[in-house]
């Protein structure tokens, strides 16, 4: 579990709302954590997960000593069970029946069972069918924890057969007092922006910013800038765009529709507040790229480009650089006046 060590300040209150829901017996045999990578849903799950198989629980959660917490620390509990996807491959009904069997034996230690789904969105539909049988006849001494991006991806039936727990982003001075506990101070509020205030994902991020140093990694978001510049300004450089934006696609095209999104803002509103923006170092080039391109062309770039990465992501046979190319040449096609750009 990312970051398994760092206090998680944010999940607290659900966590200590969750417990107090099971000490008084009402605490839902399903449930379902929804929210953005980063924040942390894994960690509450697994802190869940092993509060319901301690054997000595405590009021503030499990004990940590007993042996059924000493075995799930090692991953050797015989009562719990994670499924999750190989390789961002549909999960069959197969795996779901085989996690339902163990549900429906006894418990072999403890009282209760627990089976973990990390991949909710990858339930094929014969899959995500077996597992609403179970949710409509629960076992008593049974209980699953469902993770998604976000209840959409469920199925309407499964929806409304557990109890939903969005996770959301701490504030900026939450978040910011956080990471100077991590040691780790901020001066760009833009990278609060790129990773959308998701604690876990912008701490590996800023502490292998520190290999900047030496030249190992670089600002993804001044390359995609960067990128962007030179396929304006130079046709034959979109296919080195495009193979870089296919190496991290799903983050990649995140970052470049960023952009397109703080073109339309400056469209609107020239003087607005800018300096907390994702790509506020980049402002004189915006307001270049802004006096080239149309409002209605960067509404209609920012569906193309998600409508790609939504394809990308949910259907992994794509080729995914011919996608990608034919977006950087809808995007070319959309500028005008390369001269400037």
């Amino acid at each position: 579990m990312q970051n398994k060590e760092v206090l998680t300040p944010w999940l607290s209150p659900i966590f200590e709302k969750l417990l107090k829901t099971y000490q008084q017996g009402r605490l839902a045999h399903a449930l379902l954590f929804t929210g953005n990578e980063g924040l942390g849903k894994f960690k509450l799950a697994s802190q869940c997960a092993a509060y319901l198989l301690c054997s000595n629980k405590q009021y503030i959660g499990a004990c940590g000593h007993c042996h059924a917490c000493q075995l799930f620390s090692v991953g050797n509990h015989l009562d719990f069970h994670i499924l999750k996807s190989e390789n961002k491959k549909a999960i069959g009904i197969d795996e779901v029946r085989a996690v339902i069997n163990m549900l429906n034996e006894r418990p072999h230690l403890g009282d209760n069972k627990v089976v973990l789904i990390k991949d909710t969105s990858l339930l094929s539909k014969a899959a995500a069918n077996a597992l609403l049988k179970t949710l409509e006849e629960p076992q008593g001494n049974s209980y699953i924890i469902l993770l998604a991006d976000t209840h959409h991806q469920l199925m309407p039936t499964l929806l409304s057969r557990v109890l939903h727990q969005q996770i959301h982003t701490p504030d900026d001075q939450q978040l910011l007092h956080w990471l100077d506990e991590q040691n780790v101070q901020v001066s760009d509020l833009g990278v609060l922006r790129q990773f959308q205030n998701c604690p876990l994902s912008l701490l590996t991020y800023l502490q292998a910013l520190q290999a900047l140093q030496s030249g190992l990694l670089s600002d993804e978001r001044r390359d995609c800038v960067e990128g962007l510049f030179n396929m304006l300004g130079n046709p034959s450089s979109l296919f080195d765009f495009s193979a870089f934006i296919s190496k991290e696609p799903s983050m990649r095209l995140q970052l470049l529709f960023f952009i397109l999104h703080e073109l339309q803002k400056l469209k609107l509103n020239s003087k607005g507040c800018y300096e907390d923006a994702i790509y506020a170092f980049a402002r004189p080039q915006f307001d270049i790229w802004c006096t080239h391109i149309s409002a209605s062309s960067l509404r209609y770039l920012c569906r193309k480009l998600l409508k790609t990465r939504s394809l990308l992501r949910e259907q992994k046979a794509l080729k995914s650089e011919l996608l990608i190319s034919s977006l950087l040449i809808e995007i070319k096609n959309e500028f005008k006046g390369n001269r400037a750009c």
